[in-house]
């Protein structure tokens, strides 16, 4: 039997649906109706002036006919509307007392609601496990922002902003439970989810940065926190540095206690969270990536290769001494001096130096990494400190 009950979404894309019709609208097609329908909708617990709705629907217009031209925008709307209720011809929009409103006796589900719901039940809710099936659902109910298609309107911007702080909430109380059960990777994982939401939220940032300190891959946490500082510097023109340097030292502090292994070296590098689509870097990154494009031309039969190169005491493999701190500062200047200028290296922990080699062969690697070697023994001021060299082909 078929259902008149509609189906209303309102996160991520507004859309009405029951089991006779579907409404979704297009940019720029019906955009005053739709604009009619969600606000009428989103506060159909109250009766809403015709001033107000003028004021609302064309706030930033001089109509000559104000209450002509609302009264053929409802008919529009009501019309649109009508094709849900083809059995019982239901009316969704009332008036009267001078004011419209949305026709609640209208059996409807909507997202917004049950997620208002969902929050309330989960704040008064003791048991952690129910709590967390609200959250959870919570979660799933969020499709993106509210109506991000108006989103320029006033009334749009205040709701997505009470919305998006639910949601944040939602999110970090599935974070808390998802630490008490020790689950870092599902942690991360759902709080990627929730930031290709378009949210401003440093708490789900910071949760992510904590769980790669508790799964013990620092490095990682290094990268993701400059990627971070990246992000609110050049989509929204905010420096986080400072609110997020407490657990900048403690990432450091991370680094500095844990080496790579090649192993650990490549996997880092090959993962990539960009490989759909396009990838970005601020203005920097680019124009080195592009100069080294440009030098890399004139050798397009080379081989490349990933080098690890890392200092240790002789004796005490694990620590990292005074003597390491200057010894690395003498790597790196024989490193810089002794390359070609289509080489590639960087500092990737406190006592290591990642290498990208371009050259004809292994034999060719081979004869430019004896040269640093013995460049780095003729320079090395403590005998006790010994470079150890890791070598694999990038395939």
């Amino acid at each position: 039997m078929s259902s008149e009950r509609l189906h209303i979404q309102m996160f991520g894309e507004f859309r009405i649906q029951n089991d006779y019709h579907s409404f979704t609208p297009t940019s720029g097609k019906g955009t005053q109706v739709t604009a009619l329908i969600t606000y009428l909708i989103a506060n159909k617990e109250v009766e809403i002036s015709k001033d107000k709705l003028t004021e609302i629907l064309w706030s930033e217009e001089e109509i000559s006919n104000p209450t002509g031209a609302l009264r053929n925008l409802v008919y529009r709307a009501r019309q649109e509307l009508d094709k849900f209720f083809p059995v019982s011809h239901a009316e969704c929009i009332l008036f009267k007392r001078n004011s419209y409103m949305w026709n609640r006796d209208i059996p409807c589900e909507t997202d917004i609601d049950r997620f208002e719901t969902l929050f309330n039940l989960a704040q008064k809710e003791p048991s952690a496990d129910q709590q967390l099936h609200y959250y959870e659902e919570m979660f799933r109910l969020y499709q993106g922002n509210f109506l991000p298609a108006q989103a320029h309107d006033d009334w749009v911007m205040f709701r997505s902003v009470y919305y998006q702080n639910l949601y944040v909430k939602c999110v970090l109380q599935i974070c808390r439970h998802l630490k008490e059960e020790g689950q870092y990777q599902q942690l991360i994982d759902l709080c990627e989810q929730a930031n290709q939401k378009d949210l401003m939220a440093e708490s789900i940032y910071r949760e992510v940065l904590e769980a790669y300190l508790l799964l013990n891959r620092p490095h990682r946490a290094l990268d993701y926190y400059r990627s971070v500082l990246n992000l609110f510097n050049t989509r929204y023109g905010v420096d986080v540095s400072e609110s997020f340097s407490d657990i900048y030292q403690q990432i450091l502090t991370e680094t500095q206690n844990k080496q790579l292994n090649i192993e650990d070296l490549e996997d880092h590098l090959r993962e990539d969270k960009n490989s759909r689509g396009s990838f970005y870097c601020n203005y920097d990154i680019f124009k080195n990536i592009y100069q080294i494009n440009m030098r890399s031309l004139r050798r397009v039969k080379s081989k490349r290769y990933l080098v690890l190169m890392t200092l240790r005491e002789k004796g005490e493999p694990n620590q990292l001494s005074d003597s390491i701190h200057a010894e690395m500062q003498i790597l790196r200047d024989v490193i810089h001096h002794n390359l070609r200028r289509n080489d590639v290296f960087t500092q990737s922990s406190y006592s290591q130096y990642s290498l990208i080699l371009m050259v004809p062969g292994e034999a060719g690697c081979r004869v430019a990494i004896d040269r640093v070697r013995a460049r780095y023994e003729e320079n090395r001021q403590n005998p006790s400190v010994q470079l150890e060299i890791d070598i694999r082909e990038i395939t």
